[in-house]
């Protein structure tokens, strides 16, 4: 049998231009740049304002009808009921689901499958709940708060959480809060499903086209319970109350080939699912939360070949080793109309990539482009980290 590893080895090929390599420097072996210190326009200085905005997450709703019992059912049993010896176990049945399913099987299901699903649906908005605060603390740049401070705040104003049903009463919570940002959203789907090889092969093909037929001797690590979810997220500017961000995201996680999933197994793997669907929200997320910083120096290799720059944001505002950033100038304009003054922002065609040598507060980056841009960078000059991508492929698979 082909392992999960080995299907990911067979991945790899396609997915080594997707991974980054990160620099390794050692800034003593530069030369510190004598260059002077940018010349700010006061009406531009706002735009170093690095507040980090409050964000509370209120309930996350589940709106999801998950029949437990029913889904295991079909999916084990398959086009015709099947009897065999003993506990049920990973059988190889032409035209089945590849699931045996026995008397004792039978009567362990019927006992624990009430119970199960009973559970389950209890604990599925906390699950994404916990990852949406995961997600947000792991990107930085915003402070959370817990669900603990949040459920003190209402109950000090007496607000009930079966209260939260529409933006108005969530907007209220938020100033209560003193949040800047409140996050809601609703689990809004969870289906399980026992997938064949040959539904595994289907699925490769419409991701991987051509590739999925060569790939088709590791497709045996993705037969078994596939879960899949779909959770929707909607961000609130308390202040306003607008919505400023509403957005639904698939996520698929992938059990194994047990007989039939206990509740340890699809709580943990509902879990891994919406954690997965939620990396899509990053690139909104980076937008709204926005990480920005300023470069304290740059320096030069002694052969002239590289520029690396300190910038005044590290590991405490989520950047890590490969975190790209954009570097920002400023100019002055007037409006040709009312004489009044503006600040335009912009966008430094060069590439700021962290380095392995990433602090606390701090992080030493590469600065790649042309001679006439990179003489553009100075000490003083705004950064601000790009867009984070959300889902690569395989997480998208499964794995």
């Amino acid at each position: 049998m082909v392992k999960k590893g080995r299907f990911l080895l067979l991945c790899a090929p396609l997915l080594l231009g997707a991974c980054a390599t990160v620099s390794t420097v050692d800034p003593n072996a530069f030369v510190r740049d004598p260059g002077e210190k940018l010349n700010i326009p006061a009406i531009c200085k706002k735009s170093y304002d690095n507040a980090i905005p409050k964000v509370a997450v209120a309930q996350i709703t589940n709106n999801s009808t998950f029949d437990y019992a029913k889904t295991v059912q079909a999916s084990v049993q398959g086009r015709s009921e099947r009897t065999t010896v003993g506990a049920a176990g990973v059988v190889a049945v032409p035209g089945a689901v590849g699931v045996g399913w026995g008397e004792k099987e039978k009567r362990n299901f019927q006992r624990d499958s009430q119970r199960t699903e009973r559970e389950i649906n209890a604990k599925l908005s906390e699950s994404v709940e916990d990852g949406v605060v995961n997600e947000l603390v792991n990107m930085g740049g915003v402070k959370i708060f817990t669900r603990g401070e949040l459920n003190k705040i209402m109950q000090e104003h007496k607000f009930q959480q079966s209260g939260l049903v529409d933006d108005s009463s969530i907007v209220q919570l938020g100033k209560m809060a003193g949040a800047k940002f409140m996050l809601t959203g609703s689990l809004t789907n969870v289906a399980l499903a026992y997938q064949t090889l040959d539904a595994a092969k289907d699925a490769s093909q419409k991701y991987l086209g051509g590739f999925g037929a060569l790939m088709a001797v590791g497709m045996e690590s993705r037969e078994g319970w596939h879960i899949d979810v779909d959770v929707t997220l909607r961000l609130l500017d308390v202040e306003t109350g607008e919505v400023l961000l509403s957005k639904s995201m698939k996520g698929k996680e992938i059990i194994g080939k047990i007989p039939y999933p206990n509740y340890d197994a699809l709580v943990g793997g509902i879990k891994k699912a919406s954690a997965k669907a939620l990396q899509d929200a990053r690139p909104d997320f980076s937008k709204y939360f926005m990480v920005r910083g300023y470069v304290f120096e740059t320096r030069t290799s002694k052969d002239g070949a590289q520029k690396i720059g300190l910038v005044s944001v590290g590991s405490k505002l989520g950047i890590k080793p490969g975190s790209k950033f954009t570097a920002i100038a400023f100019e002055e304009i007037e409006d040709p109309i009312n004489g009044s003054k503006v600040c335009d922002q912009q966008r430094i065609p060069l590439e700021v990539t962290a380095t392995d040598q990433v602090q606390n507060d701090r992080a030493w980056v590469v600065i790649k482009g042309t001679p006439d841009q990179l003489a553009r960078i100075k000490k003083g000059q705004l950064v601000e980290r790009e867009s984070i991508e959300g889902q690569g492929l395989m997480n998208k698979l499964g794995y």
